[in-house]
């Protein structure tokens, strides 16, 4: 599945940006008060500072005048210190309140999104996304937004502050700044290109390292002797990742040096034409000083204004990227009038279904088929045929493109998506399960579920041997994907936490797959008892599990080629019995090497 970026040009996806600003509009108006009035409590500041200048040079000064205008002046610096304190409270309230949202929002739709985004897209990068990402656009939020505003405002204020004071040399001023615009916008740009590489990049290394630090993966590419192949790859993206990261820190460095070289210039050229008007008698020392100071506050908010733009033109690189997660499509949606099926019979039909993955044939071609509540239905087929893809629909992973699925004689599309989960109980063939405790993997079932409902569980799945193997029991953490387990255990697991759950339909994909023979008969008893009084999908390639099934459905290239008890379908002579017999032909053959095996090792003991 390929990942879209948003529609629309830079502005499109600033104003999405803002957007997520408006719950936030009083708080924002408050923090832009705040700011005010901490910019002209700041401004005046200097004009009192030049004021004490000035009293220093009058001919008519006191220590009094100066111990008076000292007064006023910190004053001003402990109110300006102590509003900043309510700006910066104020900012975060705004800044941690739309991440909070952000990263809410991109968790809740991430969780409605397809299944096939998820087999299409890197564990690895949907990381970086939601983590990397959207800690980056933290950093921006929460700083950026306060100092775009403190700037703005002291550019405006201090620019009226000097035009009252020299408004020629004021509007000189004026007509020099906007000659940083263009620089501006072309650095913004290529921060934004560079910010996008590297995020990319970054995404792509921790999808290396997401795949090649697990247990599963540790353990590939040991067997294989690629740790070298592996270090070569994290190394270029590694030195991909230091090249980008140069050329970011770098882009703007002419241009912050050339616009940090003009502010600094500013005092002297202020000094130099003003301090003339001085000589003249056309203005006084205190006039000089409150300009140039304001001057460096000009172009100092304007300097800084045009580092800002560049932080939040290369910040739009992370809001593409978090957007086109945002926007990614949610095939399987619940509808406003679905209605939650309390008590299901657990009925299903399928009725001409046809579906298909992206961009591939048919996986199911017009399926159809009626499951009677409390009875057993066993799906079989050559590897490929669409078992699985069955089950997938019946638990509505996936819509069909045609026909429909119903449960009790309802379509599942108008049903809530939580009435279905709670209707039908899955063991796969894959058991997943979490860096937790047995106890806490076998209540994932149900949540609410008691400790001895849990343990009743475990016993019926047959994990009475190994709990008393264990010190801790239930408790036992089970690692990462439950690695500190066998397979067969693993999937003993995943029938306790079916059996919890207690569904009016149970799915076993392949659910003894990973047992030995003597284990399986115990779990097939276990799930007989399981299976009584409610209705049973079973997709086995041993079909040894599914003799005594109600209805046998036979699945060849995505559709329903046979059905009908075993008994029946062995003397249709079809594909089933073809099946049939090269499974049995196999299990005798494994018997008769086994006996041979047996009888060679006598015969070495008895020589």
């Amino acid at each position: 599945m390929s990942n879209s970026r948003p529609e629309g040009s830079k502005s499109d996806i600033g104003r999405r940006a803002v957007d997520l600003f408006h719950p936030y509009r009083w708080h924002a108006a408050a923090l832009f008060a705040l700011v005010a009035t901490t910019v002209t409590i700041s401004l005046y500041s200097l004009v009192v500072l030049a004021g004490l200048v000035g009293e220093m040079t009058a001919e008519d000064g006191t220590r009094g005048g100066l111990l008076q205008g000292f007064f006023i002046y910190g004053g001003l610096i402990v109110a300006g210190a102590l509003l900043s304190v309510i700006e910066s409270y104020t900012n975060q309230i705004i800044g941690q309140g739309v991440m909070h949202r952000l990263r809410s929002s991109l968790h809740d739709h991430l969780q409605r999104v397809s299944i096939r985004f998820f087999t299409s897209t890197r564990t690895g990068e949907i990381l970086s996304r939601v983590g990397t990402d959207v800690n980056g656009i933290q950093q921006s939020v929460t700083g950026t937004f306060t100092d775009f505003l403190t700037n703005l405002l002291t550019l405006v204020i201090a620019f009226g502050i000097m035009l009252t004071i020299e408004w020629r040399l004021a509007l000189a001023t004026l007509v020099i700044l906007p000659l940083w615009v263009y620089p501006t916008i072309r650095v913004g740009q290529a921060m934004r290109r560079l910010m996008r590489e590297w995020h990319d990049e970054m995404g792509d290394m921790t999808a290396q390292l997401e795949e090649t630090l697990s247990v599963s993966g540790s353990m590939l590419v040991k067997s294989f002797g690629r740790s070298d192949h592996e270090r070569a790859k994290f190394e270029r993206s590694n030195d991909n990742l230091r090249s980008l990261s140069i050329r970011r820190m770098m882009a703007g460095r002419w241009f912050n040096m050339g616009t940090g070289l003009f502010g600094a210039l500013i005092p002297g050229v202020a000094y130099w034409y003003l301090g003339g008007l001085v000589i003249d008698g056309d203005m006084s020392v205190e006039q000089v000083v409150a300009f140039a100071m304001l001057g460096q506050r000009v172009f100092g908010p304007f300097a800084s204004i045009a580092r800002i733009n560049t932080t939040m033109l290369s910040s739009l690189a992370l809001f593409e990227r978090i957007f086109e997660y945002l926007d990614l499509p949610v095939e399987v949606d619940e509808r406003p009038s679905a209605e939650r099926i309390e008590h299901s019979r657990g009925e299903i039909a399928f009725e001409g279904v046809n579906f298909a993955y992206v961009d591939e044939r048919n996986v199911l071609e017009d399926v159809s088929f009626e499951v009677k509540a409390g009875s057993m239905l066993a799906l079989v087929g050559p590897s490929g045929a669409g078992k699985t893809t069955v089950t997938y629909m019946l638990q509505r992973f996936y819509d069909p493109q045609r026909g429909t699925i119903r449960l009790d004689g309802r379509d599942l599309r108008d049903l809530t998506l939580d009435s279905i989960s709670d209707a039908v109980g899955t063991v796969m063939q894959d058991t997943y399960l979490f860096h937790s405790s047995l106890a806490d993997n076998i209540r994932y079932g149900r949540l609410d579920a008691p400790d001895d409902e849990v343990n009743a569980a475990a016993s019926a799945s047959g994990l009475d041997e190994l709990l008393e193997r264990l010190p801790d029991g239930l408790e036992t953490v089970v690692g990462e994907r439950g690695y500190r387990l066998s397979g067969g255990e693993k999937q003993r697991v995943a029938i306790a936490r079916a059996v919890l759950k207690d569904p009016p339909v149970l799915i076993l994909d392949e659910a003894t797959a990973s047992l030995d023979s003597r284990l399986e008969r115990v779990i097939r008893e276990a799930m007989e008892k399981l299976a009584a009084g409610r209705t049973t999908v079973v997709i086995a390639h041993r079909l040894s599990t599914v003799l005594a099934a109600d209805q046998i459905l036979v699945l060849d290239n995505g559709r329903v080629v046979e059905r009908g008890r075993h008994s029946e379908l062995l003397a249709l002579g079809g594909l089933y019995a073809t099946l049939y017999e090269e499974q049995f032909r196999e299990g005798q053959l494994a018997l008769e090497e086994a006996e041979a095996a047996t009888k060679a090792g006598e015969a070495v003991a008895g020589s």
